[in-house]
């Protein structure tokens, strides 16, 4: 991919950015890759499109446009924005647009930054900050092929996230009393050796080289319906006051997914205990999995 390609691919919403998974698998395991980790911020993540010498356009991983690095009412000013502004053309930068003084995972602080600055509604917000976690091309020169720790180390130091100390999948539960501590969304695990799977719509997207590793919520949620009521295959809708409704699979034994259908299908009110790694930006929990039940 060169920047030329990327770059008509984010505004013909067709790039897709490599995001990190949260499964770290028996085989991952065994491979054991060397760990170059990164402190992920908050969720808000962008592209920042060098265009010319401090020009930056800032795209969603949607590919919406969400701003320009000249728009300085919505930047603080630092090291990492004179970094972003001296940036070389035909750089593209992956990372995360925070808000600094309003913590670390604050996804209503960003979402209230954006409407003030699009719409001019509610009270003034407090100014953004991007750093940065990949690099895609430098000065016009594709590097997604090369190794994601010579990749990071091409990133200003200015601009780069936040370092952690873990080196192996297997400090993954250090991570993760660590992000509990310190109230922080999680971290996550670049794979050193990896290049970018970013793509272009039209390809497979294939499985990530990083993994991120965030605490584990559990909750408990009223079964309104079935998306899919096969229970070999079982798919729920549940929801709670106040929420929007969301699908979630089953991490139940055969037999229990059997009894739930049957019981919910005879009239009966249902409660599920799931498990997820905290919410969305539209208000739904991440990777949802039911992990019991009970009859009101």
């Amino acid at each position: 991919m060169t920047f030329d390609e990327i770059t008509a691919a984010i505004q013909a919403r067709r790039f897709l950015p490599s995001k990190p998974i949260r499964e770290i698998r028996p085989v991952d395991l065994q491979r054991n890759p060397r760990i170059v980790a990164s402190r992920k911020y908050n969720g808000n993540f962008a592209t920042a499109v060098v265009t010319s010498r401090g020009h930056v356009e800032f795209y969603t991983s949607s590919n919406l446009h969400l701003t320009s690095l000249s728009a300085s009412p919505w930047f603080e000013d630092g090291e990492w924005k004179s970094a972003l502004s001296n940036a070389a053309p035909g750089t593209i930068f992956l990372g995360e647009l925070f808000i600094p003084s309003a913590g670390i995972e604050d996804l209503g602080a960003f979402q209230a930054w954006y409407t003030w600055h699009r719409n001019g509604t509610g009270e003034t917000p407090s100014k953004a900050k991007f750093l940065s976690f990949d690099l895609l091309t430098s000065e016009g020169r594709p590097l997604h092929r090369k190794p994601y720790e010579e990749r990071h180390q091409v990133i200003p130091s200015a601009m780069r996230v936040t370092a952690a100390p873990y080196t192996s999948l297997t400090e993954a539960e250090a991570a993760v009393a660590a992000s509990n501590q310190i109230g922080c969304e999680g971290f996550v695990f670049w794979d050193a050796d990896a290049s970018s799977l970013c793509k272009i719509g039209g390809q497979n997207k294939s499985r990530g080289a990083a993994w991120k590793v965030k605490p584990v919520q559990k909750e408990t949620f009223d079964l309104l319906r079935f998306a899919n009521g096969d229970p070999v295959a079982l798919v729920m809708v549940l929801g709670t006051n106040g929420k929007p409704d969301f699908q979630c699979g089953s991490g139940l034994s055969h037999d229990e997914r059997r009894q739930v259908v049957e019981t919910f299908r005879a009239g009966k009110a249902i409660l599920i205990d799931a498990a997820h790694f905290g919410y969305d930006e539209s208000g739904r929990p991440e990777m949802p999995r039911a992990i019991g039940w009970k009859q009101i």
